[in-house]
């Protein structure tokens, strides 16, 4: 259920919602009817243009990336989950981390080769039928992408503030008082206060900006890309709103 409301928030389910209540209420309150409609079909074209990423990334992807003679002050490379695929083709039918997660283990492997840090990687099981928790898919994509193993696994996790209460514990126990956190760059907003709150120094390793650049002035060609990007943001905003007021 609570999946559910989440994608009720965000683009195109919120779009699709608001078009298909305002077809229902049109005939009986028309300029209720139309306003949904209208605000449906705007907002999908707002999001799916570049100049909303300006707006979306404001207070997002602040953090610059260290030096290593700044990550190696660390004592851990913390690598968040970020989702998996099921059943991949690819590796004969077996789940797989997705995109987002792949993408950190890339970057992760770069610090850990450049500081020689220990990494811990943090996810669990998103259902009860997932015979592997993220963590363990990302360690074997890890060892066989990378050929690197990493030292701890943390199984229970479901989201971000979980990923720090039970990373925690393991970094608590190994006396592990300063962490690389390694994910991408406008979820590290909503990230480093969950760990910090439990008493550890996060150094950020920002990877996957979003540009906002130049768009060789086809800027207001709505595209599936920027509808992708831009829902990524909104979702870290509603996240870090939703994050402060359940503290």
């Amino acid at each position: 259920m609570l999946y559910v409301l989440k994608y009720a928030v965000l683009p195109p389910f919120l779009n699709i919602l608001l078009m298909a209540a305002g077809m229902l209420l049109v005939r009986r309150f028309p300029r209720v009817g139309w306003a949904l409609m209208i605000l449906g079909l705007v907002t999908l074209y707002l999001l799916s243009i570049p100049p909303a990423q300006s707006v979306l990334s404001i207070g997002l992807e602040d953090h610059p990336v260290p030096t290593v003679e700044e990550a190696s002050r660390a004592d851990v490379i913390v690598v968040l989950g970020g989702g998996r695929e099921t059943d991949a083709p690819q590796w004969s039918g077996r789940d797989v981390v997705a995109e987002a997660p792949l993408a950190r283990l890339a970057e992760a492997a770069r610090w850990h080769r450049r500081t020689g840090l220990p990494l811990l990687l943090t996810g669990g099981r998103n259902e009860e039928r997932d015979l592997e928790s993220e963590a363990q898919l990302m360690n074997r994509m890890l060892d066989e992408a990378f050929n690197i193993q990493a030292r701890w696994l943390e199984h229970e996790s479901s989201d971000t503030r979980e990923n720090a209460e039970f990373s925690a514990r393991i970094l608590n126990a190994g006396n592990l008082d300063t962490i690389l956190l390694v994910t991408h760059a406008a979820h590290l907003t909503r990230a480093i206060p969950e760990f910090e709150r439990l008493g550890f120094e996060v150094i950020p390793a920002p990877m996957g900006f979003i540009h906002t650049g130049d768009h060789d002035g086809i800027e207001l060609v709505p595209r599936t890309y920027y509808l992708q990007q831009n829902t990524r943001l909104l979702h870290e905003q509603i996240g870090r709103v939703y994050y402060w007021l359940t503290l």
